[in-house]
C-alpha cells in the first residue's frame, strides 16, 4: 500500500511539472543525452518497489538462507541495509576521489545514519542481542546439547554427508558474512577519511597589481539594452540596501540607442550612464569598462546584466558571500564546471574548438592546466587588483574579436554555420564561461566546495568555498 502510494505521488508529481512547465534552469539541469537511462531506473525503481522486492539487488525467498532469529523480512531489510552502506561508502569513495569531487556534511552522515537506525535498528536488535533463548537450529548437523551425556566413542554418530554439506554452506556463508563486515568496515573508514580529510590540491599564487590604489572603493557595472528601469531601479535599491553595499559607485552602460540617457539615470537612481554601440553583449560592456577605465578602476567592482539571472537566489547569495574588504573574485551565477584542457566543453553543447582557454593561461603566467573553472551567467564581483595583473593587452585583443566584424571569432571555420551577428556573437558563449580563467580563480577547492545557488551555503562552510581572495584570509573567516 505504502509503495503503491509512493509510486504514485511521483507520477503525479511527473505530470503536474511537465503540464505547469518548469524554470528553463530546471529543465537545462536533466540530463537529456541519458533520458532513457533516467526512465528504465524509475520504471524499475517503482515495479520493484511495488512488488515489495529489493531495489539494491535480487533476492530469492528460500527462507533457509535467513538469519538465525529473525524473520524472512527482517532477513531482507538487513540485507538491503548492508548493500546500501556498501553502495555508499563505495560512490564516496569514487567522489571523493575525482577531479571536481563530492562533499558530504557531518549533519548529511548523521541523518542518514539515523534513518538507517529507524530502518533496520529493531532488526538489529532482534538479530543480535534479543534472540530467543530456546531458539535452535532447524539444521540439526551443527546443534549442541550442552548437557547431554557423554558416550563411548564405539556409540557416537558418524555425520553423514548431508550433516557434512550443511555444516560446510554453514561455514562458508559464515565466511563470506565476516569478509563482507571486513570490507564494509575498510570502505566506511576510506569514505570517511576521504571525505573529511584536507585534500590539498595544487593552488597558483595569482598574479596581482597591489600598487595600485583608487579613493573608489567599491563599484556597480550594469549592462543594459532594452530591460525596463523600473527593473533596473529595482536591482539598483536592493544591492544598496546590503550594508556592504551603501557606498557603492553605479554605472550603467545602455546599449539601446534609442533610450534618452539622463531619463534613464533619473529613473534608476543610478550615478552614470554611458551609452555604447550594442555589439558584443555584456562581454563586450565588462571588457570595455576595463580597457577604458584601467588607470581608475574601483578597488572592486560588481559586474551585472540589467537583467540578473536567478533573481531569487542571487541577492542571498551575494549578501552571504560577498566581503567589501576580502572578496578578490566571486562568481555570482551557476557553480562552474570543471573541463579538462585537452577537451573543454560542457553538456551544455559549449566546447572551446580553438583551444583559447589554454592560450589566454599561457598568456597570463606561461603555464598549463589540467584543467578549467568555467563560470556562467556573466555575473561576478573582481578586484582591480585582480584585473590589472595579468597584461591589458589580454582583454584589448578578447575585444577587438567581439567588435570586429572580419575577426576570426565572426568568420568561418570557427562559426560552422552557426548564427552569429555583432550585437549577438557566438563567441559570446565562450566570453561567458572565460571569467575565472581571466581572473586567476580555478582553485579545485572553489570547483567541489561552492554548493549551488539554490543551496545558499553548506553546513559548516564558510565564505571562502565560492571565491577566491587576493591575501590569505584570516582565522576568523
Amino acid at each position: 500500500m505504502a509503495a503503491g502510494w509512493i509510486v504514485g505521488m511521483g507520477a503525479l508529481i511527473t505530470v503536474v511539472s511537465v503540464a505547469i512547465g518548469l524554470p528553463n534552469e530546471h529543465w537545462s539541469a536533466l540530463d537529456a543525452d541519458n533520458l532513457l537511462l533516467h526512465l528504465l531506473n524509475a520504471f524499475s525503481t517503482a515495479a520493484a518497489m511495488l512488488i515489495a522486492g529489493s531495489i539494491l539487488f535480487p533476492l530469492g525467498i528460500q527462507s533457509e538462507n535467513q538469519l538465525p532469529g529473525a524473520g524472512f523480512a527482517a532477513t531482507q531489510r538487513l540485507r538491503n541495509v548492508s548493500a546500501l552502506l556498501m553502495m555508499i561508502a563505495i560512490i564516496g569513495c569514487y567522489s571523493a576521489l575525482t577531479l571536481r569531487r563530492s562533499y558530504t556534511s557531518w549533519y548529511q552522515l548523521c541523518c542518514f545514519l539515523l534513518a538507517i537506525l529507524c530502518v533496520s535498528g529493531n532488526d538489529i536488535y532482534d538479530v543480535i542481542w534479543n534472540r530467543p533463548r530456546d531458539y535452535k537450529d532447524t539444521h540439526e548437523g551443527y546443534s549442541l546439547v550442552a548437557n547431554s551425556p557423554v558416550l563411548p566413542p564405539d556409540s557416537r554418530e558418524e555425520p553423514n554427508l548431508v550433516d557434512l554439506q550443511i555444516r560446510g554452506d554453514f561455514e562458508s556463508r559464515g565466511l563470506r558474512s565476516s569478509m563482507s563486515s571486513v570490507a564494509l568496515v575498510i570502505l566506511w573508514t576510506a569514505f570517511l577519511s576521504f571525505n573529511f580529510g584536507q585534500r590539498q590540491y595544487p593552488r597558483a599564487e595569482p598574479l596581482l597589481d597591489l600598487k595600485y590604489q583608487n579613493a573608489n572603493p567599491l563599484e556597480v557595472v550594469i549592462s543594459m539594452y532594452k530591460e525596463r528601469t523600473e527593473d533596473v531601479a529595482a536591482l539598483i535599491s536592493n544591492l544598496e540596501s546590503m550594508p556592504q553595499m551603501a557606498d557603492a559607485h553605479v554605472t550603467i552602460y545602455l546599449k539601446n540607442s534609442e533610450a534618452d540617457e539622463e531619463k534613464v539615470k533619473q529613473e534608476t537612481n543610478a550615478q552614470e550612464v554611458i551609452r555604447l554601440p550594442n555589439v558584443g553583449r555584456e562581454a563586450e560592456t565588462y571588457l570595455n569598462h576595463i580597457v577604458n577605465r584601467w588607470d581608475s578602476l574601483a578597488e572592486r567592482t560588481v559586474f551585472l546584466q540589467a537583467d540578473v539571472h536567478n533573481p531569487r537566489e542571487f541577492y542571498p547569495f551575494f549578501e552571504q558571500y560577498f566581503r567589501v574588504n576580502q572578496t578578490g573574485f566571486l562568481n555570482l551565477g551557476w557553480v562552474g564546471k570543471i573541463c579538462n584542457a585537452d577537451n573543454c566543453g560542457d553538456r551544455y553543447g559549449w566546447q572551446d574548438e580553438t583551444s583559447l582557454f589554454p592560450e589566454i593561461q599561457s598568456r597570463i603566467d606561461h603555464s598549463t592546466r589540467d584543467g578549467f573553472l568555467l563560470s556562467y551567467k556573466g555575473q561576478f564581483v573582481v578586484t582591480a587588483a585582480r584585473i590589472r595583473g595579468i597584461d591589458k593587452a589580454i582583454y584589448d585583443d578578447l575585444r577587438q574579436l567581439l567588435v570586429d566584424e572580419n575577426s576570426w571569432a565572426h568568420t568561418e571555420p570557427y562559426l560552422q554555420g552557426r548564427q552569429d551577428s555583432m550585437s549577438q556573437p557566438f563567441f559570446g558563449y565562450t566570453m561567458e564561461r572565460i571569467w575565472n580563467l581571466l581572473f586567476q580563480c580555478s582553485d579545485m577547492d572553489v570547483a567541489w566546495r561552492c554548493p549551488t545557488l539554490l543551496s545558499g551555503r553548506r553546513p559548516g562552510g564558510s565564505i571562502a568555498d565560492c571565491q577566491c581572495f587576493d591575501m590569505r584570509l584570516m582565522d576568523d573567516v
